[in-house]
């Protein structure tokens, strides 16, 4: 099986896919194929990404950023130089180099994720085609013949059932007549099943060869305070900090998700939660800011709760008629919300998502790990398992 050639432009539509075709294996030497499959099925059915993004990023939604006044990301090499001195000097006032890379924080780790996610992806081609090599002369088989008999002759042809029930969990928007769009639908799944087989097959080849990566993860320092509400422990050997806007439809649909992460992982994992309100949810600062004050009053979580399950009514009358319904002082509440008084604090926490990068919600740092948008619990878990078994908890 041959496969495209990798191209910049895909990690960025990696991160932004995964969460509405969980099953894809997206380091998978065949994802190529199966992200331009998925670029024109979203194109032709209007699929929904998976995170509320900025109209002043471009409509995407970034991986951390390390800055000179933000977290700084360890973990590969420095994949793009940096530069310190002055960078220009303007009617005899210094332009730095350090104030560059703070102006282009975002940008530049973009860069760097995506050339560490080509490393990673390249890095995974070249083990998976040695493995298949290794397995096929072995059996005495060319490699093509070995994927043909693991894999394709292996695989079952979708059914109309199958198409209509994807089609149905995962409904486009608008008024989209399932029959005009069955045969795309029936050709993403099939490919997706295809890449599944192939995705299990190389996993047992890897599994046998007791594969060892040195290639190690980017990590970003995403800090928070004791102010910042934190459901578990500061000191859980996993740590998610999450930036979410409380008007974010995804932000609201990954909590079910995050519920299944605490009952899952119990005090082993920590979730942390941090405002990053975006710039067309008008409402949502002072939500933000709202569930600040329901803090104050040990109740963040349940107000939390309260106002996802209410994203469409956010004024201040409802935010304040939650308060009462949910057994807070009023008079402290309103007073409170009336104040301002956690507004500051909101921009502060957006100022410190803007830092390590953050364009989208909702966006987590899973021990530094950068996880983007309203994914699957499998990916969760993926980062979360990895995280215990390095530190002999699991």
């Amino acid at each position: 099986m041959t496969h495209a050639p990798l191209d910049v432009n895909m990690p960025r539509l990696q991160r932004r896919v995964p969460g509405i075709f969980p099953a894809l294996p997206i380091n998978n030497p065949g994802s190529y194929i199966m992200m331009r499959l998925l670029t024109l099925f979203i194109s032709a059915i209007s699929l929904p990404l998976v995170a509320c993004t900025s109209a002043q990023d471009g409509g995407t939604s970034s991986a951390a950023a390390a800055s000179s006044a933000g977290a700084a990301a360890s973990g590969p090499a420095e994949l793009i130089g940096a530069e310190s001195g002055v960078a220009a000097i303007v009617n005899g006032e210094k332009i730095t180099f350090a104030e560059v890379d703070e102006a282009a924080a975002a940008q530049l780790t973009r860069l760097k994720t995506q050339a560490y996610d080509l490393r990673k992806q390249n890095l995974d081609k070249l083990i998976d085609d040695r493995l298949i090599a290794a397995e096929a002369a072995k059996r005495g088989v060319s490699s093509e013949d070995l994927l043909k008999a693991e894999v394709n002759d292996k695989l079952a042809e979708v059914s109309d059932e199958e198409a209509k029930a994807y089609f149905d969990k995962n409904p486009p928007r608008g008024q989209v007549d399932f029959e005009k769009i069955k045969p795309r639908v029936k050709a993403y799944l099939q490919r997706k099943n295809e890449t599944d087989l192939r995705a299990a097959f190389i996993a047992s080849l890897r599994s046998q060869a007791g594969v060892e990566v040195m290639l190690q993860p980017m990590r970003f320092d995403v800090s928070f305070d004791k102010d910042d509400p934190i459901y578990g422990s500061p000191d859980a050997p996993v740590v998610i900090v999450e930036f979410s806007d409380f008007q974010c439809p995804y932000c609201s649909r990954v909590n079910p998700t995050l519920e299944q992460v605490k009952t899952t992982y119990g005090d082993k994992v920590a979730l942390v939660f941090r405002d990053f309100p975006l710039p067309m949810h008008k409402e949502a600062p002072q939500a933000g800011a709202a569930a600040q004050c329901a803090n104050d009053q040990g109740k963040f979580w349940e107000y939390h709760d309260k106002l996802f399950a209410n994203q469409r009514a956010l004024e201040d009358d409802k935010l304040k008629g939650y308060a009462a319904e949910l057994g807070l002082d009023s008079a402290a509440f309103d007073s409170c919300l009336e104040s301002g008084k956690y507004l500051a604090e909101v921009e502060e926490d957006k100022k410190a998502g803007a830092a390590v990068g953050v364009a989208g919600t909702p966006a987590f740092f899973i021990n530094g790990q950068f996880l983007n948008g309203a994914r699957p619990f499998e990916s969760f878990k993926e980062l979360i398992d990895s995280e215990l078994k390095a530190k002999g908890l699991l």
